[in-house]
């Protein structure tokens, strides 16, 4: 099977992190790099199939987000293949791939027969930046056509910088429960443990705490050294945010949660209190 990786110059390290987890094998790999982001599909679409009838692909994986979702789906419906966005997964052996579904309360395993496949990945957390692209990769650029005649201007919105949860080592996670605590007492408690401090959904909609903090697969994916997860159950749409966490503690009164299967450590009890203890033990 042949795969392209399709990717721009700022998802590269995104891609190569994915690739290195996946499950590809035995699959021969190309690298098409898109040379300059565009600003509508319409740049290098046309050019995308010109690349496939010259070099044809089994599957095609483009990176995350509205553009690769596009691309994914309107290239395979001009190369009358098939298409699936926002994978988390692929196994090339049993030609399956796999997503969230249902409000991310499942995931989902698709078979995909149709060829060429067109694939975006899910919304990846951070994570090694270091890994690269295999260095015998064949590479072939895919340079950006000139705007069309329709779009007659663009604005740019400049971005902000990477928000303060996906640059932390620490993070405490709080999810519904746990009553008499409110949103400073919690924001103290990770202050004083190091920590940057993230909420559950439920959490949120209740009403008090940043929705800019929500950790889940409809916000923020991070990949710490530690994480606290306190008070939540263990959600899917909750812990897809935290499970590439290099080590990840639970604590809930309620010990027959699935939060404790999946961390490295659990501990039965009221998660404030054990919070406390902890700042004690930091702080000696």
């Amino acid at each position: 099977m042949k795969i392209a990786m399709v990717v721009t110059v700022g998802e590269s390290a995104a891609m190569s992190h994915w690739l290195a987890t996946a499950s590809l094998a035995p699959a021969e790999l190309e690298r098409w790099i898109i040379d300059a982001e565009p600003e509508v599909a319409e740049q290098v679409l046309d050019t995308l199939v010109s690349q496939w009838r010259q070099t044809p692909v089994d599957m095609l994986i483009f990176p995350a987000g509205m553009l690769g979702d596009e691309l994914a789906t309107r290239l395979a419906s001009r190369l009358q293949g098939g298409s699936v966005c926002q994978v988390l997964s692929v196994n090339t052996q049993e030609e399956r791939v796999t997503k969230s579904h249902w409000g991310n309360a499942l995931i989902a395993t698709l078979e995909v027969a149709a060829r060429p496949l067109c694939l975006s990945l899910a919304r990846q957390p951070n994570g090694n930046t270091s890994i690269e692209f295999p260095a015998d990769m064949a590479t072939r650029h895919i340079t950006p056509a000139v705007l069309p005649d329709w779009l007659i201007s663009v604005e740019r919105v400049e971005h902000s910088g990477a928000h303060p949860l996906q640059e932390a080592k620490q993070v405490l996670v709080v999810g519904q429960g746990g009553e008499g605590i409110d949103a400073n007492q919690i924001a103290a408690l990770a202050h004083s443990l190091g920590a940057e401090v993230g909420f559950s959904r439920a959490r949120v909609m209740n009403g008090g705490y940043d929705a800019e903090r929500l950790i889940g697969i409809s916000g923020h994916l991070l990949a710490p050294d530690v994480c606290i997860v306190a008070g939540a159950s263990g959600a899917a749409a909750l812990m897809v945010g935290v499970r590439d966490s290099r080590f990840i503690v639970a604590i809930n009164h309620d010990g027959s949660t699935p939060v404790f299967t999946q961390a490295d450590v659990g501990i039965v009890d009221d998660w404030p209190a054990i919070l406390e203890a902890l700042v004690v033990c930091a702080d000696s």
